[in-house]
């Protein structure tokens, strides 16, 4: 056997014929997009845990409004201002998880925990980004009025966003079933829709000195 012979068999057997590719590496999501990411499996810690980020984000608005008038307003607003997210969530997705089990709609109560959890986030990230701009124009405001109308802006924004992604992945999960859930799906969620419009801004008016509440 030559020489040539011997290397081009060891060759053959040191080099695999068919490599295998190397793994792509995973997705690297951001912050705030890690924080509404619907993943199955989530642990009860990490709900809890989202839920609580969207609350101290929308607590930062709520800051924001107490600077006009600083002192003890700056608490009564950044505690108001998560307590009506919080009692919207608290009080609206226990009663809709009623109703969808009546429907039969496809969603356990799971499910509706991240569903709250993720819209408890979504609110809080929009709100603190709205703090800023909230602050320069409620401190800037000629009249109450004026300031009072920018909050309202801000706080429908806010809450907005959260019922608007609730009501799509309402309707999303419910669509996945028959008809009968499909339809009682698109009425419970357009229901709570407006229960908790009218419920936050109620809790609002009550607890935010500068919509004329607080004590």
């Amino acid at each position: 056997m030559t020489t040539t012979t011997v290397n081009s068999q060891l060759g053959s057997n040191n080099v695999p014929e068919n490599p295998r590719p190397a793994p792509a590496a995973p997705e690297t999501l951001g912050w705030a997009a890690a924080l509404l990411n619907e993943s199955h499996g989530q642990s009860t810690r990490e709900l809890v845990r989202r839920a609580g980020v969207g609350l101290a984000l929308s607590a930062l608005y709520g800051v924001a409004l107490g600077a006009r008038q600083g002192g003890r307003a700056l608490l009564e607003h950044a505690l108001g201002v998560p307590a009506g997210l919080i009692a919207v969530v608290l009080v609206g997705l226990p009663s809709m998880f009623v109703f969808l089990s009546l429907c039969r709609a496809p969603l356990d109560a799971r499910a509706l925990a991240s569903l709250g959890a993720r819209g408890l986030a979504s609110a809080g990230l929009l709100l603190a980004g709205l703090a800023p701009a909230a602050a320069l124009f409620v401190v800037s405001s000629q009249t109450p009025d004026a300031a009072a109308s920018v909050v309202t802006v801000g706080l429908v924004l806010g809450g907005g966003v959260a019922l608007g992604r609730a009501v799509w992945e309402v309707t999303r999960l419910a669509f996945s079933g028959d008809a009968k859930a499909s339809l009682g799906g698109v009425a419970i969620a357009s229901g709570f829709a407006l229960f908790a419009a009218a419920f936050a801004a109620r809790i609002w008016a009550a607890l935010l000195p500068i919509l004329g509440g607080g004590a």
